[in-house]
């Protein structure tokens, strides 16, 4: 009797980096004052700068992510 062939295992799952949260506003150029927020619960996107008190908020999809949200802010 022969030995069991054994399964490789499989590799691991590359691991996304995660986002980044802040950016530099577009109306005032301060660097790493825009923050963005997204609401899965409300499905709400909202960017917001705390210099300029810029702000921008629109429905979202459970897809979308922070630089396709960007994207809509920066052509506001």
């Amino acid at each position: 009797m022969g030995k069991r062939k054994s399964r490789a295992k499989p590799p691991p799952k590359k691991r996304m980096d995660k986002l980044d949260t802040v950016f530099s506003c577009p109306f005032c150029n301060h660097g790493t004052s825009v923050e963005c927020r997204i609401d899965m619960k409300n499905l709400i996107g909202e960017a917001s700068c705390g210099i300029c008190q810029e702000s921008f908020s629109t429905t979202i999809t459970v897809t979308d992510q922070f630089p396709s949200y960007l994207q809509h802010y920066l052509s506001q």
